[in-house]
């Protein structure tokens, strides 16, 4: 029992992190539009792209970032966006259309700020 209240308190400190530090529907009256969280990671010829915005910010179309992951060299395996009450959370997954070729994270990072901003 106590280990599985650590387990949550962890998951619940890992879940405010994720969401840029605010509880969902308890920001200040006055308060701006968060920064978009993206992250980018590469394993191999793998690209995973997560990335968080908020609903007030642009309207983010998700056809546009698979775009850039084809445009780059490789391949969408699978692809989510799910609206988080006042957030909305897309992932992207890719895998290399030639292994020994791969993929650079830093020039679809840079594409996908540009579509964000």
């Amino acid at each position: 029992m106590i280990k599985m209240k650590e387990n949550v308190k962890y998951l619940k400190e890992k879940k405010k992190s994720l969401l840029g530090g605010e509880v969902p529907g308890k920001r200040s009256e006055g308060s701006s539009s968060l920064l978009p969280k993206l992250s980018i990671h590469s394993r191999d010829s793998i690209i995973e792209m997560n990335l968080i915005i908020d609903v007030n910010m642009k309207r983010l179309m998700l056809h546009e970032l698979m775009r850039v992951f084809e445009e780059e060299g490789a391949q969408v395996m699978t692809a989510s966006l799910q609206n988080l009450n006042d957030r909305t959370a897309c992932t992207i997954i890719a895998q290399a259309f030639i292994c020994r070729i791969g993929i650079d994270p830093s020039r679809i990072e840079k594409r996908v700020r540009d579509i964000i901003f």
